[in-house]
């Protein structure tokens, strides 16, 4: 099915625009589901005018990770506190992740508990009682532009939904994340505990420093203690970098890190590596992709087929839209096609079976 028409991705955006204009958010929930479905929409949809199903566990696991980072107390003048969701009492998510956070420290070490599966089964329920069919309420008037909500275990995006989701990912990350931060900034709830709190954003989105400087010594051994791009010896310097950049993609996923020096990662910041270190690091990950997961498991989630697919929309994107690619310091060069080369023969042979795309109908 052929992409929606510049017409019709100028009329999804008008609807975002009055999702944020007329829903009414009085909980962070409609902001973590529309911020999930975005997300799965580039981890398992294509670039098609197609539908998507994306099944309710599915999303309360990407529901589940949004918020885990909400649970951690926020520090400021001098006291620390968990930030409130809601405009009444705290929202039942955070009371259900504290424990699971409380028990097993990581994220993927909570994944991997038979906890898990409860904490996704009782988040399901709380989707499909309150934002499932809340979020596409604009001035208490129902407007399907996302999704139908169906009767069975998932939801079906409405044909050009995935690929607009896809297309304008960047634009609605920042939007949802300045929302969110918002919507917790004037909480009168929060106002004690925040003060300034111009860190808030970072806080509450940003990748876990401290956590990141576990990877370094295996990223170094892996290595060879030379940098990931320029080649040259490390030494006692070397910053993990996300290969595809934390700005497209804010997820810590095991096999997007590499070591480089600061310098190096300091200029590539934003850009997508030239084709050249897209070779070099897709061969990295088929050759020590299982050491990679076997050493980082326990700290983050390594996810090769989520990394690949997400890997191979970053650069679709980028060639749609003549991006630069970074090559070395001072050096950017046009992102070329061979791309499609480097990442289809492994990404067929990943990913397995592929999604469900509207075959059959709603239940």
């Amino acid at each position: 099915m052929l992409p929606p028409s510049p017409q019709e991705q100028l009329v999804f955006l008008d609807h975002i625009q009055r999702l944020f204009e007329e829903g009414e958010f009085v909980a962070t929930y409609k902001y973590a589901l529309l911020l999930a479905i975005t997300e799965l929409a580039v981890e398992l949809g294509t670039d098609t005018g197609g539908t998507l199903d994306l099944f309710h566990a599915d999303i309360a696991n990407k529901f589940l990770e949004l918020y885990w980072r909400q649970v951690v107390p926020y520090r400021a003048q001098g006291e620390d506190g968990i930030l409130v969701q809601n405009k009444g009492k705290q929202a039942a998510i955070i009371g259900l992740l504290r424990g699971l956070h409380a028990r097993h420290g990581t994220l993927s070490k909570a994944r991997a508990s038979g906890e898990w599966k409860v904490a996704v089964r009782e988040t399901v329920g709380l989707l499909k009682t309150m934002p499932l069919w809340r979020l596409q309420v604009l001035r208490r008037q129902e407007v399907r532009f996302l999704y139908i909500p169906g009767t069975g275990p998932y939801i079906r995006l409405l044909p050009g939904v995935m690929f607009n989701l896809r297309r304008f990912h960047g634009l609605l990350q920042q939007l949802i994340r300045s929302a969110w931060t918002a919507h917790i900034r004037t909480n009168p709830r929060n106002i004690a505990l925040l003060g300034e709190g111009h860190d808030l954003e970072e806080v509450l989105f940003g990748s876990d420093r401290a956590s990141l400087a576990l990877v370094r010594p295996v990223l170094r051994d892996l290595q060879d203690d030379t940098c990931f791009y320029c080649q040259r010896r490390l030494g006692e310097t070397g910053d993990v970098d996300h290969f595809i950049p934390w700005s497209r993609y804010p997820r810590d996923l095991g096999h997007n890190f590499v070591l480089a020096h600061r310098s190096c990662n300091g200029d590539k910041r934003d850009l997508l590596p030239a084709t050249v270190h897209l070779e070099k690091w897709r061969n990295r990950n088929v050759l020590q992709g299982a050491i990679l997961e076997r050493e980082l498991a326990g700290q983050f989630i390594c996810d090769e087929p989520t990394t690949l697919r997400v890997a191979q929309w970053s650069y679709e994107h980028g060639f749609a839209t003549s991006s630069q690619s970074w090559l070395g310091i001072k050096d950017v060069v046009p992102l070329t096609g061979d791309y499609r080369r480097i990442l289809a023969q492994r990404v067929a042979a990943s990913i397995g079976p592929p999604p469900m795309t509207g075959s059959g109908p709603l239940p």
